[in-house]
């Protein structure tokens, strides 16, 4: 779904200086780019590239974000409602936007950061944190930041069968249960910044299928460091980076952290501050826009976020924060690296203990297959069999051997936990609805089902007991 933003441009007189970055980045593709000055007074689709942004604030948490930039020609106060598909920029940004005048207004289709930088401060502005605080509250709404992680599933949520067209990355950080949601927007497919996977080629056209804008994410059981901002879903009540700005491999050094904190936790780590431990991604509440109310689930209260930013100052942050939370102070950008995915390595480096590199490219097979990633078939496999292994063994074959059926379910079981899906039926469509074997009358889709249902029955008790 394209977002859309209403851009009201107030054109404020201001010393002759020299336009932003007189050795800027070339245009973005698909840009050509229209002086700000003359932006109001174009028709049809204009670019408009190499903005600073000043000043933002949130006057509520997820409605709009109103903005100030300037070509240090001219300065244009913006305003962004129906902040989730593209996001608000932040402070010190340096940004390009694309938009049409109607009216009294510029309707901005997309806007993008063009200095995020090719990893975590101190090389870039935006701080790496883990999944685990992400998903569990430590980091506000708004905030952009670089989470270490690895893909286990990519989700395409087609509009026909109902979806927004966004791409669901589902990331584990060690393991399963310190995972967090990532999502890739259709306003920025063809625009986020990662390495060039051979045989994947990602366009600014929102008009096809989502499923082939997978260039745009990271690849399955590979590590990689993703940027983007933080959200708080309501419909889902879990804590999401959406949408994906950037991603990148990971270096040896810290794919090889990454493994070892996964060593350090022989269990998934949940959620403790319920009568019964249950995953971060687990919703403990919802507005009832994704799957309806069920019984147990209460609305979701106001979140902490991030209400305003400006060039050399701390974030304001909103009266939900806690005192553990702390404001950053926003820098200016207009210094940074530009190259974009020029300086990006487009193979990953090997894992520790591996031996070779690791392929790159979305749409791995299943964990544990031939040809996959050795970090996905060893340390995610051994992980999502701690957490729902016991759940899954009806659907082990002969003498207890872990196939495919049974690598599916696990999957199955995360999306169910994970709360992307509420029904056991869509979870465990991929499952063959052949005999497990001979003189067995139930097919793998029906155990798998089955292994559904008693995983949400128990979750939903554990739920209302908390409530």
């Amino acid at each position: 779904m394209a977002a859309t933003a209403l851009l009201a441009l107030v054109l404020l007189g201001s010393p002759a200086a020299p336009a932003l970055g007189a050795t800027a980045a070339p245009p973005p593709q698909g840009c050509t780019p229209t002086p700000l000055a003359a932006a109001i007074a174009a028709s049809g689709t204009v670019c408009v590239h190499h903005l600073l942004v000043t000043h933002t604030v949130n006057t509520q948490e997820q409605n709009h974000t109103t903005f100030t930039v300037t070509d240090h020609v001219t300065t244009a106060s913006a305003t962004v409602p129906n902040w989730w598909p593209s996001g608000g920029p932040v402070a010190g940004m340096v940004i390009t936007m694309w938009g049409h005048h109607v009216g009294n207004v510029f309707q901005v289709d997309r806007w993008i950061d063009l200095t995020h930088g090719t990893g975590p401060a101190p090389e870039g502005p935006y701080p790496e944190v883990s999944a685990l605080a992400v998903s569990s509250g430590q980091i506000p709404e708004h905030r952009l930041v670089w989470i270490p992680s690895f893909v286990f599933l990519l989700d395409p949520q087609q509009p026909p069968l109902g979806g927004d067209g966004d791409i669901h990355v589902q990331t584990a950080n060690g393991c399963p249960g310190a995972g967090v949601t990532t999502e890739a927007t259709p306003p920025l497919r063809g625009y986020v910044d990662h390495p060039v996977l051979p045989g994947l080629v990602s366009a600014p056209d929102t008009s096809d299928a989502p499923s082939n804008h997978l260039a745009d994410a990271p690849p399955v059981g590979v590590p990689v460091m993703i940027l983007g901002a933080v959200r708080y879903d309501y419909g889902f009540g879990w804590r999401e980076i959406h949408p994906i700005r950037a991603w990148r491999f990971l270096t040896s050094a810290e794919a090889g952290q990454l493994i070892a904190e996964c060593g350090a936790h022989t269990v998934p780590q949940l959620d403790q501050s319920g009568p019964v431990p249950a995953p971060y991604g687990f919703p403990p509440c919802t507005d009832g826009s994704e799957f309806g109310s069920p019984p147990g689930f209460g609305a979701c209260a106001p979140q902490c976020y991030v209400v305003e930013t400006t060039i050399g100052a701390p974030e304001r942050l909103s009266p939900q924060c806690p005192a553990t939370i702390k404001p950053i102070v926003t820098p200016s950008q207009e210094g940074l690296s530009e190259t974009g995915t020029s300086s990006t390595p487009s193979t990953p480096p090997p894992l520790p203990g591996s031996g070779a590199g690791v392929g790159g490219g979305s749409g791995a097979g299943a964990p544990g297959t031939a040809g996959e990633a050795p970090f996905q078939g060893a340390r995610a496999q051994a992980a999502l069999e701690r957490a729902y292994g016991t759940l899954c063994q009806r659907l082990r074959g002969a003498h207890q051997r872990r196939g495919a059926p049974y690598r599916r379910c696990l999957v199955a079981m995360a999306r169910l936990a994970g709360g992307e899906t509420r029904s056991p039926a869509v979870a465990c469509r991929h499952e063959p609805l052949r005999s497990l074997g001979r003189g067995r009358r139930q097919s793998y889709y029906s155990r798998c089902v089955g292994a559904g249902t008693s995983l949400l029955r128990v979750l939903a008790r554990a739920r209302v007991a908390e409530n």
